[in-house]
Parts: C-alpha cells; sequence; structure tokens
C-alpha cells in the first residue's frame, strides 16, 4: 500500500500510523503533567528532562511516520523546554497553546481509516516483560499525584534485568502504581518542609528488583518522611489512612490492603520497612 498524502506537507506511511498513535496515547499524559509542571512551578531539572525526552520521542516518531506538521508542533514545545532547562526564559502559554495544537493534529490522524489498522507487535511474541518495562507508567503516576499535591518526586529504576510473565506483571502492576502512589502521599514531604529537615525539595522513589533462587522481590522505597513505628502493624488494615484529610490521591481508607491482597493472590507476600524522617521501603515478594 503506498504511503497516505496528509494535508499540506504531510505524507503519512499507513503503516506505521497505529503503532505512533499507541505511543502518542502513552506520551500525551506524560506531556501533559510536564507542562503544568512548568505552569505550577514545580518543574526542576529532572523534570524538565521527562518532558525533553517525550517531547523528542513524540517528534521523532511523529516525523518517521509522515506527520510532519505534528512533528513541527512538537518541536516548538521541545525548544520552549530546552530554553527551560538552560535557565532562559520561556512562554508556558505558548507551550500549552501547542500542546492544544497538537491534540488538534493528532485527532485528525485518528480519524483516518489507517488509524484503526491492527499495530504490529513484535514483542507480542515474548512472553515475559522486564520490571522496567512499567516504568513510564508508575513514572506517570508519581508525576500525577505529585502534581495534585504540590510536591516534587523523582521515580528511578534499578535495572537488574529481572523479567515476569507479561500475565502476571499486567496483574502486579496496579499494586505497585498503589505503592509509588503511596510513596507521594504519605511518604515524600512538601519542598519546603523538606528544605526545613536538610533534605533537596525532591523526593526520591527507587523501583527496584532482584531475583533470587525463591523467587522475585521488587522494592518501592522513598526518602520521605518514613511511617510512625505505632503504625506499622496497621498500614495494612481495610480502611485504615494516616490521612487527616481523604481526597483523590490518598485518604480514602483503600491502597495498601488492596496491595496485600493482589500480592497475596499472586501467592506473594508483602512488607515493610521504615525509620523516621528518613523513608520507608515496601517489599513484594514473589515466589518462583
Amino acid at each position: 500500500m503506498a504511503p497516505a498524502m496528509g494535508n499540506g506537507q504531510d505524507e503519512l506511511d499507513p503503516k506505521l500510523l497505529p503503532v505512533f498513535l499507541a505511543e502518542a496515547a502513552e506520551l500525551l499524559p506524560r506531556i501533559a503533567i510536564g507542562l503544568s509542571q512548568i505552569e505550577q512551578g514545580l518543574a526542576d531539572a529532572e523534570s524538565l528532562l521527562r518532558l525533553q525526552r517525550s517531547l523528542h520521542t513524540l517528534k521523532g516518531t511523529a516525523r518517521m511516520t509522515g506527520a510532519l506538521a505534528l512533528g513541527e508542533t512538537v518541536h516548538r514545545i521541545e525548544l520552549q523546554a530546552k530554553a527551560l532547562a538552560a535557565g532562559d526564559a520561556a512562554d508556558a502559554a505558548a507551550m500549552r497553546a501547542d500542546y492544544q495544537a497538537a491534540l488538534r493534529q493528532i485527532e485528525t490522524l485518528q480519524a483516518l481509516p489507517a488509524a484503526t489498522m491492527p499495530a504490529e507487535m513484535a514483542d507480542d511474541e515474548n512472553p515475559e516483560a522486564s520490571i522496567e518495562s512499567l516504568l513510564g507508567r508508575l513514572q506517570r503516576v508519581a508525576d500525577q499525584a505529585a502534581l495534585d499535591l504540590r510536591k516534587q518526586a523523582h521515580l528511578q529504576c534499578q535495572d537488574n534485568a529481572v523479567y515476569l510473565e507479561r500475565r502476571l506483571l499486567g496483574a502486579l502492576a496496579p499494586a505497585l502504581e498503589h505503592l509509588v502512589r503511596n510513596a507521594v502521599a504519605h511518604g515524600i514531604e512538601l519542598p519546603e518542609r523538606r528544605r526545613a529537615s536538610g533534605k533537596p525539595a525532591a523526593g526520591e522513589i527507587e523501583l527496584a528488583s532482584v531475583r533470587t533462587v525463591d523467587g522475585v522481590t521488587i522494592h518501592v522505597a522513598d526518602d520521605g518522611a518514613g511511617i510512625d513505628p505505632a503504625l506499622i502493624e496497621r498500614i495494612f488494615e481495610p480502611g485504615f489512612s494516616t490521612v487527616q484529610e481523604a481526597n483523590h490521591v490518598a485518604g480514602m481508607g483503600i491502597g495498601l490492603d488492596a496491595v496485600r491482597a493482589v500480592v497475596e493472590e499472586l501467592g506473594g507476600r508483602v512488607s515493610v520497612q521504615s525509620q523516621p524522617g528518613q523513608g520507608a521501603r515496601f517489599s513484594v515478594f514473589l515466589p518462583a
């Protein structure tokens, strides 16, 4: 099939279009979060770097697909993000306007007949995936929670080349999302409180995994306030919450009990270690 001609300078490859749209669906929420961090004064060097990476990937894949006009729109946002990272002034309103324009351009692409063709994914033949493959999804959870709570948090993944069955990893992913969101909501302090404690304004969350002869252990650790020792035995109880005011991020009395239920259903167990003022580490063990 010959490439489909788009409007203006676009010359779309219909075989690549479904793959591009699937990737765009992953990247656009990350970009939206990055722009909101800039607008709310919460962006730092690392969050700006993540934003640039997402923009660069979206620009590159758009151009490779033949969506040249979209690539140029995303390129304008990328240049503004680079200027901010370099300490120069940038127009947040212009960045937001270009983002909205990019969304409209993507909506036009989604309406094309080729957009509904099945995307060919070679990885579907691979029954296993690495823990690191969840990093983008978990990063978005961490960024959104931090944005909602006006905190700064960075999620890092220690790649130990640990692989799990895709089915198992998919079942475990919501529990890991809970743990990452919990680390931001309950662990990481507000920037001003961290500074007052002699910590960097941005909190650190680390996802690490290790395989032994007995099975796989996945750790989600943060350098936040830690957990009151008197509450350690209670945090997995249904309905228990440590926040005084509930919101859509935390405090609804759900989360850690759901994490334990998911892990136990998979035949594993979850534990926690914490040092007040230094942080907490949740460990999920899945037997071999």
